[in-house]
């Protein structure tokens, strides 16, 4: 069992094989991308084993800081390649499947098998807030660049370049990551903060796992982000002839399937919590995951960005914009009760699966300024 368990590992190798043989850009991205799966799932577990070695507290600031590692790594290799566009594509596709799918999947299933669940409503209330405060600092720069062009007269786009627009994304990107900073400290020294800062617990991986030394869940996780990060650099030279040669833009690409890889592991491990009634930290853990992402991911790629010739700047296209307020508002509104049924899941997931369609057929055009 335990050979078989390593077979998924081969496919990152078979991946660079594949991709410095030349074989078609379609077998190399589905290479590239089912091989990350294992590898994310090897650096959850790898985080988990090393949190149980600090204690709670500093565990909890571990697993917070690496949840979200994954995404880091493919999204860097992203702007390594300067595709920024198909990067804040997967900005976006990772809050959506964080707050619809993932929230909508524990739900269902938790609902399902418990009926309603009740959760504590502060960590839930906490981290939507601060989602909604992330959201508007996020857009801000989307909304100066509408402006600017509209001014000019020019096609607007979510690929517009403007040095205010660029200094704009800098200043909020450095709010955004002074907010993570504070927040982090806040659940560091509220018991209540604290919990929700707990991004994983022990539960929800094998028991085998707790037992890993300190050297050994080290060198796992150096092995699976080493890993990641060559499987992730083929992935993003090969992922716009995928997209091409499969008819998809690089929006559907971006917000549907890259967002898939870092959510794999974090998907069972909440609907496995949700099963065992665990619903505070099946509902905490994707809330935490997307504000990570718009709290600590997006501001660190922007400031790396500014050394690069492609800068990231946060001007994002409307579509994405209207797909993420409306996602955050629901998660938000679910939140308030501190209960949830299995309808409610469902619902989610429905929201999720609507926007997917929407991004599988949008076509954008640009808006002719007035």
């Amino acid at each position: 069992m335990s050979v078989l368990r390593r077979l998924p590992l081969l496919l990152a190798p078979v991946a660079v094989v594949a991709a410095l043989l030349g074989w078609p850009p379609a077998v190399v991205f589905a290479l590239a991308f089912i091989a990350l799966i294992p590898l994310a799932n090897a650096m959850s577990h790898a985080t988990e084993a090393l949190a149980t070695h600090f204690g709670p507290k500093t565990g909890g600031l571990l697993n917070a800081t690496l949840g979200t590692l994954t995404e880091l790594i493919i999204m860097f290799a992203l702007l390594r390649s300067g595709q920024t566009e198909l990067l804040k594509a997967s900005i976006v596709g990772s809050i959506l499947i964080s707050l619809l799918l993932t929230v909508g999947a524990a739900i269902l299933f938790g609902g399902l098998r418990h009926g309603i669940q009740r959760f504590d409503t502060e960590s839930v209330g906490l981290a939507s807030t601060t989602m909604i405060l992330a959201v508007v600092g996020l857009f801000v720069p989307t909304f100066l660049a509408i402006v600017i062009q509209r001014q000019e007269g020019i096609p607007v786009t979510s690929s517009f370049q403007n040095a205010a627009v660029d200094k704009l994304s800098l200043a909020v990107a450095a709010v955004l990551f002074l907010l993570y900073l504070v927040t982090v400290i806040y659940q560091l020294r509220s018991p209540a903060g604290e919990e929700s800062l707990r991004q994983k617990p022990s539960a929800a991986h094998p028991p085998q796992i707790a037992e890993w030394s300190r050297a050994r869940a080290g060198g796992v996780l150096l092995a699976a982000t080493l890993g990641i990060a060559v499987v992730a650099e083929i992935l993003s030279r090969v992922v716009g002839p995928f997209g091409t040669a499969f008819g998809l833009s690089p929006l559907f690409v971006g917000i549907v399937i890259l967002p898939v890889v870092g959510a794999i592991s974090e998907i069972v491990t909440c609907v496995r919590l949700a099963r065992g009634n665990m619903v505070d930290l099946s509902i905490s853990i994707p809330l935490n995951g997307a504000m990570q992402m718009s709290l600590f991911v997006v501001p660190l790629l922007v400031f790396l960005s500014a050394f690069s010739a492609t800068p990231l700047t946060l001007s994002f296209a409307m579509a994405e914009v209207i797909a993420v307020v409306i996602t955050v508002a629901l998660a938000a509104y679910i939140g308030i009760d501190g209960r949830t049924s299995w309808l409610e899941g469902a619902q989610l997931l429905a929201l999720w699966g609507i926007l997917a369609f929407f991004f599988l057929f949008y076509q954008p055009l640009p808006l002719v300024g007035r």
